[in-house]
Parts: C-alpha cells; structure tokens; sequence
C-alpha cells in the first residue's frame, strides 16, 4: 500500500532579476581631451533580504584610459565605486518557513561602460549589469511512498517482460 508523506526540503521561493544602471562621475587634476578606453574590474557583491525586495550591496573598481594636452600624452585613472540597489523579488511558494531564507545572487550581465563622456574636465560615465536574485527557504512537498514489503520480486521480473526492446523496428 502506498502512502503520501510530507518532506521538508529547501526550495527557490521567491525569484527577480534587474538590469541595473549606474551614473558616475570621476574627476582629476589633468585636463581630459580624449577617452581612450573603460574597463570594470573586481566587481564583488552581496545580497540579503529586506521584506519584498533583495538589497545588492556592491563594489567595482573603474580604470579610465584617457588622453590629454591634444592627445599627446595619456593617462589612467583608477577609482572605487561602491553601489547598493534594489532588486524586487516575485513569490513562487506562498507556504514556506520564513525564517529559514538564504538569498543566492548571481551576475547575468557583467558590469560594462555603455557611454563615457567628457564635460568640463569631468568625465561622466553611465554603466550597466544584470543581476538575478533568488530567496531559498525551507517549504514542505507532498511525495507517495511505496513500502518494500508491497513490491514483491516477481513483479520487478515482470517488467522486463512488458518492455519490447524492437519496438523501432515494429511497423
């Protein structure tokens, strides 16, 4: 006889993901003429859960490759920004333990320059990255469980038995 019990298991709850966009401005002592190349490194994050949203508290170091004095000489500045956004997060499972949440993030989209302009001296950066945020939290899952003493060893060899193995070549 088969019987349903009741399995406490850890499961993704709640779910959301979020472009996020970035303006930051970087100044220095040189005159910028010209903007030669952006990258972002060492982007580090973390996550935690805040009612119905997911906070992103973040870091990235920009490097900005620049030319001045006409393009006769260039430059690199470097700079930490630090960042926190929002991520609102949808929920899957409305039955679950609470207090049992752990937050898993993860970057669909690394951190990239998508515009980079000088105005008076400054130069304005707009950047942009994906991000999915998911809350795991403990909920309960119905399963049917067969007993052993119920499945009897000539009903296993039955089943090789009801399986044709030229099933293909039948037409």
């Amino acid at each position: 006889m088969n019987e349903v019990r009741e399995i406490v298991t850890k499961a993704v709850v709640a779910k959301g993901k979020k472009i996020m966009h970035i303006s930051h401005e970087l100044h220095t002592t040189a005159h910028p003429y010209s903007i030669l190349g952006c990258w972002i490194i060492n982007h580090e994050f973390e996550a935690s859960r805040n009612d119905k949203v997911v906070d992103i508290d973040g870091t990235f170091e920009v490097n900005i490759w620049y030319s001045t004095e006409e393009n006769t000489k260039t430059d690199v500045l470097r700079e930490n920004v630090k960042y926190h956004k929002d991520i609102k997060v949808k929920k899957i499972v409305n039955d679950y333990m609470k207090n049992s949440d752990d937050i898993l993030a993860k970057i669909l989209k690394h951190p990239t320059v998508t515009q980079a302009k000088i105005v008076d001296d400054v130069i304005h950066l707009e950047l942009e990255f994906e991000i999915l945020a998911e809350v795991i939290g403990e909920t309960k899952m119905q399963v049917t469980v067969f007993n052993q003493e119920d499945l009897k060893d000539e009903d296993i060899d039955d089943l090789d038995i009801e399986v044709n193995e030229d099933f293909i070549k039948d037409k």
